[in-house]
């Protein structure tokens, strides 16, 4: 279980929220520009989409009963990086998103995280709104771009962005018990783009529970 403090230290590598996450009481609506619009656009190397990225070698499996977090999917992550339940997720609520699990890239030798997010709220979200409204509660998200993609067999969306300059990930699947959703952040784009291969791995790795 992880502490109140800690986990408001480690959130805010990614969140940079003015106030802790008490803020998303105050969203700001978000406007993307035109060219943010979501694409079915072909493999794309490099900077936003890293597309030419290989998954890192699996380790872990995520997901499953029985393992550190349960969840409605599965996937796998490289040896070392350290695997915790969120207990005290709903202290951290950000706009639709309650963090369920939490997977640090420290013991790995990057200051970092993956976070596995269950989307809530009575009204369905397309998937473009819910990625904008987790986003509307950061301080300064910009270069916003999204599309369709696969995660494993599943459909999934994904996002990009950057917050104060530093890169950020997103990726939105829908399981037959709702949304969850998986960011991928770290303390500056280096670190960002040295954790890219775990972000494939899970991508590459997702599915339903056997």
């Amino acid at each position: 279980m992880i502490r109140r403090t800690t986990a408001l230290a480690a959130l805010t590598l990614t969140l940079t929220l003015t106030a802790g996450c008490a803020g998303a009481g105050t969203e700001r609506p978000t406007t993307p520009a035109p060219s943010a619009s979501p694409t079915t656009s072909p493999v794309a190397a490099g900077p936003p989409w890293y597309d030419d990225v290989a998954p890192a070698v699996a380790a872990t499996t995520v997901g499953p009963k029985g393992s550190a977090c349960t969840l409605s999917m599965t996937f796998s992550v490289p040896a070392k990086w350290k695997v915790e339940a969120v207990t005290s997720g709903a202290e951290f609520t950000i706009g639709p998103a309650v963090p369920v699990c939490e997977i640090d890239a420290k013991p790995a030798g990057h200051i970092g995280f993956l976070r596995v997010w269950q989307i809530t709220g009575a009204t369905p979200l397309n998937p473009q709104e819910t990625v904008d409204r987790y986003l509307a509660v950061f301080t300064s998200p910009t270069e916003q771009r999204y599309r369709r993609t696969k995660a494993g067999p599943l459909d999934a969306f994904e996002a990009t962005w950057t917050e104060d300059g530093e890169r950020q990930r997103a990726i939105l699947v829908s399981t037959l018990y709702g949304k969850l959703m998986i960011t991928l952040g770290g303390l500056d784009t280096e670190e960002f783009e040295a954790m890219l291969p775990a972000y494939q791995l899970v991508k590459a790795s997702a599915n339903l529970p056997a």
